[in-house]
């Protein structure tokens, strides 16, 4: 008996528990194993770029040398500037992929790195066979190329030799690893079709151009002609003014309404109120800042596309969420109406820009006739600044409400019932169930809609394109208008790339606060998970 219990099974595996896997331990060779080789790939990738930079490129005949720099800038000149971009591109995501996958996924984390790796080879393989492109004397590889060759090398082997190195009862594979072969083309997609371009318009930003071509370094000058010189700092006192006044203004009118609907203010309606004071101080920085420190028109055309993302994207929220409100009730023909509402998100901007200037035509359109025929002014849609941007924005709000409609009636379908009517059966029905009930539970699904249409809008072109052609003057030339004119009109490609950039800046800043009112939905998601 006593020989039973001896050799009998532990506590790990008696019956009803089952077997009981033991608690992984961190052990020295274990963290030398996921360690040491992300630190040597790491520090091949970055030893690479630094020999390439320190030390010559090309040799020249007489003992002479050219840097990288150098070499970029010739490279640029003649057309192929994308060769420098692609070799740090691809050092750079290969260290961010030596630090950023899990130890579970190291097959596809060697696949990447070495592709990455074998990437960044590209630059000394095309310089080292386009040598009287760089220049005409030039006469080998230097010693800096050659050397961050070899370090690009040894960083595309190294994942490989760590798979020979690892743990024997950890499996190569994780178990879904077939989801990769899924992601791949969406990953390479972006990559080739969103970061390199975003990351060569870069290098493009820093260039001057002549007749549509690349004619000089100009450094940093391009985003210095987007400012006005010596206005920088004094700008910065004023939109802190502005900011604050903002915030004043939006606490204020947030207690005021809390008090009228309640008949007091307590400790949560301030902080309610004051989440809502960023979403509306930093915009009025940035507007005031737009106004005093860019250079006209650029600071002009900035200005009316504030005015337009603004006017289009809240109206388009309110309209389409209370569309959605209306359609969820039981009403006579609702399907039919449903999908009569979805009709215009189907046609191109383009062609609703178009169709706007036949039904906004002053004399004899559609719009002024039926105001005429109701004894209503007429006004100029498109001879005057101000009505021709109201018009893009009703022909913008004519076309996305239907997509603030469809995702917030299928958020407000998805809501709890027995909650709604429990609200009910306690008389909190109408407006109390409307602010207490759906208005929270709808707030994530609101807030990434109009995320999703703030981003949209600041990239308006086909409607005003196509309504007004930026006019009358350049009262709707918003943002992205002028910055196509400015590269393909114009020719100035580096300048708009400068352009571009101060637009993905203020985008990203605005994102940033959106993104904060839904992030914790997502982070206690994960936390379920």
């Amino acid at each position: 008996m006593a020989q039973l219990e001896t050799t009998g099974p532990g506590p790990a595996t008696r019956a009803g528990i089952g077997t009981l896997r033991p608690t992984p331990t961190t052990r020295p060779a274990n963290t030398l194993r996921t360690w040491g080789s992300k630190v040597a790939v790491v520090a091949a990738l970055l030893l690479g770029g630094v020999l390439a930079y320190v030390l010559p490129a090309v040799g020249i005949n007489g003992g002479g040398s050219l840097g990288l720099d150098e070499v970029g800038t010739k490279l640029t000149l003649t057309g192929d500037g994308w060769v420098v971009t692609l070799g740090w591109f691809g050092c750079i995501v290969g260290i961010v992929a030596a630090l950023a996958f899990p130890a579970t996924e190291r097959f596809i984390q060697s696949l990447t790195i070495t592709a990455c790796a074998l990437v960044a080879m590209i630059l000394p393989y095309f310089v080292a066979t386009h040598l009287s492109q760089v220049d005409k004397e030039a006469s080998s590889l230097g010693s800096g190329l050659l050397l961050a060759w070899i370090c690009f090398g040894i960083a595309a082997a190294l994942p490989w030799l760590a798979l020979l190195w690892r743990d024997k009862a950890q499996p190569v594979l994780d178990r879904d690893w077939a989801k990769w072969l899924f992601l791949l083309p969406a990953v390479v997609w972006v990559f080739l079709l969103t970061l390199f371009p975003l990351v060569y318009a870069f290098t493009t930003s820093r260039y001057a151009f002549r007749s549509g071509r690349i004619s000089r370094s100009v450094g940093w000058d391009n985003y210095q002609r987007l400012f006005v010189e010596g206005s920088l700092w004094s700008a910065f006192g004023g939109a802190l003014l502005a900011a604050a006044a903002t915030a004043a203004v939006v606490l204020g009118g947030g207690l005021l309404l809390a008090w009228l609907s309640d008949r007091e203010v307590t400790r949560e309606d301030v902080r309610g109120v004051a989440r809502f004071v960023p979403l509306f101080a930093v915009p009025a920085a940035l507007i005031y800042l737009a106004s005093n420190i860019l250079r006209d028109p650029l600071g002009t055309q900035l200005n009316i596309t504030f005015f337009f993302v603004a006017g289009a994207v809240v109206s388009e929220m309110i309209l389409g969420f209370l569309i959605a409100l209306l359609m969820n009730r039981e009403l006579r023909g609702r399907n039919v109406l449903r999908a009569t509402m979805t009709l215009p998100i189907f046609a191109t901007p383009i062609a609703m820009g178009y169709l706007g200037r036949a039904i906004f035509y002053e004399t004899g359109g559609p719009i002024n006739a039926g105001l005429g025929g109701l004894g209503l002014g007429q006004p100029p849609w498109l001879s005057d600044p101000q009505w021709a941007r109201i018009a893009t924005i009703i022909i913008d709000v004519w076309q996305w409400t239907p997509f603030v409609f469809i995702i917030a009636l299928a958020g407000l379908q998805g809501l709890p019932q027995d909650v709604l009517e429990a609200a009910a059966v306690d008389g909190g029905g109408g407006w109390q169930a409307l602010r207490h009930i759906i208005l929270p539970l709808m707030a994530p699904i609101l807030w990434l809609i109009f995320l999703l249409r703030a981003i949209d809008s600041f990239k308006v072109f086909d409607i005003a394109q196509g309504l007004t052609l930026g006019g009358p003057g350049r009262s709707t030339e918003y943002y992205s208008l002028f910055n196509y004119r400015t590269a393909r009109q114009f020719f100035n490609y580096g300048e708009a790339a400068a352009q571009a950039f101060l637009l993905l800046l203020i985008v990203m800043i605005l994102v940033s606060l959106l993104w904060g009112r839904i992030r914790h939905v997502y982070d206690d998601e994960e936390v379920r998970a």
